[in-house]
């Protein structure tokens, strides 16, 4: 429900406060005291375009403010929104708009995008004016209201179950066809690609090894010069770094006795030899001159070459190439496989078409008899409101798949005998329509889970006796789904059905003239209802007749 609300400089309204009352509450005023501009302000806090007219002469700015309390339906509705209620449940909405233009809104004290705000709005309020068809004339709004009737949950989330799955396969047969498409036009490359690069017997690391194999051979004389030295000086001359090596170890050993550090000397000597030994058996293959070494080393850069013009042919490494050759068998591994993986594809699309058809029929039938139980209920209402003659009729035709089923569904209505039905959001007579409207609120009051209803001026054209069927109606939505109705009128016979009844008035203050508005006790309610009734002369019997209205 709209538990209070806070406007500032709209139109008449220069600053006014008001705390609603639960169940069915009625506004009624003078013409021109501001009960449009009340139904403006809701308007602009539930995210309707703000026209910089609505800002009151003279000021900067224009602001309304609400706090609402949901259901736990409403709720849940809400927190998928990621929008949570304040600690003491109650939901806070605010729209300030400034005279250049500007526009914030919050939710709970924090900033958010005029659509969102309008989002959760629809949760919290439905305001039904004389041209205002709201969400009921959305098609989608009217097939949501239809499953709600029909509670065709098991239904629906079957379908829907059975239509993402039919939409996943569709969607890797597009994927697959088109990789297979991309595929083919490379057939011939990756073929060649493959026979060269498997003619080239890549193998990692062959490379540096090779770079290192061209160093040596390159250098070849260099090499065995310097080997032969390197080898005479440590160990194959006479005077070797490995025969001195040993004299001393042997004058060491000798002094071992007498100096016992010497023993470790001598230890640490016979390391060395082992070292100078393993170096010089190291470097003793390369005293030896090589066979061919220039036909060796022609190999060799040969291959090198060969590596080095794929490189920059395929404009990657060495580690490129070899994952170019994976990435090319792989790719016509696919290739070949594609035609087996479509076939097994168009088996799984045809069982999941077939369960969709089968899913989209249940759902189809459960929404067909919702629609002739919804249609035959808002009739019984409609007549109950002095319209036998409006036929209400929500036709449900088979269409295309959706996400939401295989149904086109069109709330229609025919004003007078003999027409045909028309779209509702089409009908002429906003009084009408708006009549409507309270029919099926009525009969979806359970279902709905809106908290609070505006209707705005629903008795323009409508006879008194009408009036209070439509004031008994409001009353029984209000009771029937815990739903507050808020209702701006100028019948008295509807009025009078209200729970709590608000007067709209207008006063001068400080040579401005502003909006004021208070809840009525007994008393109050019999006079306003008695200026309704009779205009200008509010005589005792007009009073009379108001009390026996009010009480009746």
């Amino acid at each position: 429900m709209l538990a209070s609300l806070h406007i500032e400089n709209i139109a008449l309204i220069r600053k006014l406060d008001l705390e609603l009352a639960e169940g069915f509450c009625a506004f009624t005023g003078e013409t021109g005291a501001g009960k449009s501009i009340l139904i403006d302000a809701i308007g602009l806090l539930c995210g309707a375009r703000g026209e910089r007219e609505l800002i009151r002469s003279g000021e900067d700015y224009a602001l309304v403010e609400g706090m609402f309390f949901a259901s736990q339906a409403t709720e849940n509705a809400l927190e998928a929104l990621d929008i949570l209620p304040d600690e003491d449940g109650s939901y806070f909405l605010q729209r300030r708009m400034s005279a250049d233009g500007r526009s914030i809104a919050k939710i709970g004290g924090r900033t958010v995008p005029l659509a969102k705000l309008r989002e959760a709005a629809s949760y919290l309020l439905n305001i039904h004016g004389q041209q205002d068809t709201q969400t009921l004339s959305d098609e989608d709004r009217q097939r949501d209201l239809l499953d709600r009737f029909a509670s065709d949950d098991l239904q629906l989330n079957a379908y829907r179950e059975a239509y993402r799955n039919h939409a996943r396969i569709k969607r890797e047969m597009r994927d697959l066809t088109e990789r297979a498409e991309a595929l083919e036009e490379r057939r011939d490359l990756l073929s060649y690609q493959v026979q060269e690069l498997t003619h080239a017997k890549l193998r990692a690391g062959e490379e540096a090894e090779l770079t290192a194999e061209h160093a040596l051979l390159a250098n070849s004389e260099k090499v065995v010069e310097n080997a032969h030295e390197a080898y005479g000086s440590l160990y194959a001359e006479e005077d070797s770094a490995l025969a001195q090596l040993k004299r001393a170890m042997a004058a060491v050993g000798r002094l071992a006795p007498i100096v016992p550090e010497c023993k470790e000397y001598f230890d640490r000597l016979d390391d060395v030899k082992a070292e100078l030994t393993d170096i010089a058996e190291s470097i003793s293959p390369l005293t030896s001159d090589r066979e061919d070494c220039a036909g060796r080393l022609d190999a060799v850069e040969a291959r090198l070459d060969k590596l080095s013009a794929l490189q920059r042919k395929y404009k990657t490494d060495e580690q490129g190439l070899i994952d170019k050759l994976a990435k090319a068998k792989a790719d016509l591994s696919l290739l070949e496989n594609n035609a087996s993986d479509m076939d097994g594809l168009k088996k799984e699309l045809a069982s999941a078409k077939l369960a969709l058809k089968e899913a989209a029929e249940a759902l189809h039938l459960a929404r067909i008899d919702a629609a002739s139980v919804l249609s035959e209920r808002v009739q019984t209402e409609l007549a109950e409101l002095d319209m036998p003659k409006v036929r209400f009729l929500i036709r449900v035709e088979e269409g295309g798949f959706t996400p939401d089923g295989a149904d086109a569904i069109d709330f229609s209505v025919s004003a007078n005998a003999g027409e045909a039905p028309k779209p509702i959001g089409k009908i002429a007579s906003g009084g009408e329509l708006s009549r409507i409207m309270l029919c099926l609120q009525c009969v979806l009051a359970d279902v709905e889970n809106i908290p609070t209803l505006i209707f705005d001026e629903i008795d323009t054209g409508i006879s008194g006796k009408t009036n209070e069927k439509i004031g008994h109606m409001m009353k029984r939505i209000a009771k029937s789904g815990n739903t507050q109705v808020v209702c701006v009128t100028h019948a008295a016979q509807l009025a009078a059905r209200a729970s709590h009844h608000y007067f709209i008035s207008k006063s001068e203050q400080n040579g401005r003239t502003q909006t004021d508005i208070k809840l009525l006790d007994k008393d109050g309610r019999i006079g306003e209802l008695a200026r309704i009734m009779g205009g200008l002369q509010v005589t005792d019997a007009v009073k009379l007749a108001a009390e026996e209205l009010l009480e009746g």
